[in-house]
């Protein structure tokens, strides 16, 4: 999953056009998986032309998951599995 596309499309202002083939590639992930609302120009369609509509609700919540369990893996291990022995 593009998740670093997906957290940089949550801070720029939408909508927004995107050109590059290689992010309207990870657009289309992120769109199958439901957490941005984007117009795609077809596959084989010439100009390869995207925009971003807004980042799903899905989207936003994915993001913070992601952002949680980022800093509880950069804790130290008998951290975790003490906070781990309160859930």
């Amino acid at each position: 999953m593009p998740m670093e596309y997906l957290r940089q499309l949550e801070r720029d202002e939408l909508p927004l056009v995107e050109w590059d083939v290689v992010n309207i590639d990870k657009l289309r992930v992120l769109h199958a998986a439901g957490m941005v609302e984007v117009q795609l120009p077809p596959v084989d369609s010439p100009c390869q032309k995207a925009q971003v509509l807004y980042v799903t609700g899905l989207g936003c919540a994915t993001l913070r998951a992601h952002g949680a369990r980022m800093r509880m893996s950069r804790r130290n291990p008998a951290q975790r599995d003490l906070e781990a022995s309160f859930d």
